[in-house]
């Protein structure tokens, strides 16, 4: 978002072990070792994301004089934008499908079964077809209710009974409290966001049935609460 395409990668001591290249990093804390994983639901003090892994680090001095320290490489960016996968839980599932079943002739109205957009609720979030007339368009929610979702911009073909959607609880210049699959390199697209916070999406890339929409849908995102910036401020 700077105008570079270049990140900048810095060696920053941990004080955690970590095995998953692209996970969130938080500033040390007082008296902490090194920068920290950031939690499923906490980004503040965002420092960055890492590029290769980090081992334990070592307390005592060794007696062949090696180093206890521990680094791990930081993409440091305060402008990054970062491309995290939408899941459909906490453990990183495939988004879960909405079938039609009552139909719109308005565009406005998707009513489905297999998922709930009210609970947990989508609202301010996304509906996109998955197959059907509509593949691949995308509309903000504005309202839920049981088995319902609806928008204000209409869907450019009528819902047919049967077509199916995917729902995503984010959308396209909306800030959010982010909420992380359990690797913390996805965002958990079907859990309830308790409001406006430091998570910034910056563009959904949304794919319909043709291009495994179920798996390969993602929000491209930007930390807010850098570190960095902060100090800067």
């Amino acid at each position: 978002m700077s105008g570079g395409s270049t990140a900048t990668v810095k060696k920053y001591q941990v004080a955690a072990t970590n095995t998953t290249i692209g996970r969130p990093y938080l500033k040390t804390a007082d008296g902490g070792t090194g920068i920290v994983l950031a939690t499923v639901s906490g980004a503040a003090d965002f420092i960055g994301v890492n590029i290769d892994t980090a081992g334990t680090y070592v307390t005592a001095q060794q007696t062949d004089n090696s180093d206890t320290a521990r680094l791990t490489s930081i993409i440091c960016n305060p402008f990054a934008v970062y491309r995290a996968r939408l899941c459909g839980g906490a453990a990183n599932e495939a988004l879960t499908i909405g079938t039609e079943t009552t139909g719109s002739t308005n565009g406005l109205v998707v009513t489905v079964s297999g998922i709930d957009p009210n609970s947990p609720d989508l609202n301010e979030g996304t509906v996109w077809g998955y197959s059907g007339a509509n593949a691949g368009k995308a509309r903000r929610i504005i309202t839920t209710s049981a088995n319902v979702a609806n928008t204000t911009v209409a869907f450019p073909y009528d819902i047919a009974i049967g077509d199916r959607f995917l729902f995503a609880n984010l959308s396209a210049s909306r800030t959010i409290l982010a909420q992380f699959g359990t690797d913390m390199t996805t965002l958990d697209a079907s859990a309830t966001l308790s409001g406006d916070a430091n998570v910034a999406t910056i563009e959904m890339i949304l794919n319909d049935v043709a291009g495994s929409g179920t798996t390969e849908s993602y929000a491209l995102i930007m930390f807010g609460d850098h570190t960095l910036v902060t100090m800067a401020s």
